[in-house]
């Protein structure tokens, strides 16, 4: 691709609204190390492509989104985009990788932006592990809601039973005065 095929792509990523951005630095990692992350990264759907700075800057500016203004000024030294819809499993990627060479996070992770919200430096990628995403907490929210009304329609059953229940107590006492 050209510069201005490039530019246009990564202009339309950005525009993507389900997808997950991390932005890491690979510089002075070994090539087998850079080998076992593309290797990962392809087996879990997360995209990697190292792109020049002021080709990212320049997509950023264009999709004139402010959270990715402010992150412009960040954007320094060798830079490596990686994104995927998944925001958790390329923080697990890179954690793991930085355990596994006994590499420090602090040195190559730069940044994430996901469902909108930036994270920085080593605490970012620990607050991205936690986090959970919003498909996580509606989930969440429907299983308690229906555990919920699972509850109610169960007490309003039981209730059913016991005014069927007194009904037929009364309908029995009734027929047996009736017939006394």
């Amino acid at each position: 691709m050209n510069k201005k095929q490039n530019l246009i792509f990564f202009s339309n990523l950005f525009g993507k609204k389900k997808l997950h951005f991390y932005l890491i630095n690979l510089k002075g990692i070994k090539a087998f190390q850079q080998s076992y992350l593309r290797r990962r990264s392809r087996k879990t759907n997360i995209n990697i492509k190292v792109v020049k700075n002021t080709l990212l800057k320049k997509s950023l500016k264009l999709t004139k989104n402010t959270k990715f203004m402010e992150i412009i000024p960040l954007i320094k030294e060798n830079t490596t985009l990686l994104w995927s819809k998944d925001n958790k499993e390329t923080a697990y990627l890179l954690l793991k990788f930085t355990k596994k060479y006994e590499l420090s996070i602090k040195k190559i992770f730069k940044l994430a932006i996901s469902e909108e919200n930036l994270f920085l430096g080593e605490k970012g990628l620990k607050d991205l592990i936690n986090m959970k995403s919003k498909k996580e907490l509606l989930t969440n929210l429907i299983a308690t809601l229906g555990f919920s009304i699972r509850k109610t329609i169960f007490s309003l059953n039981r209730i059913f039973l016991l005014l069927c229940n007194l009904k037929n107590q009364i309908i029995y006492k009734y027929e047996n005065k009736k017939n006394s």
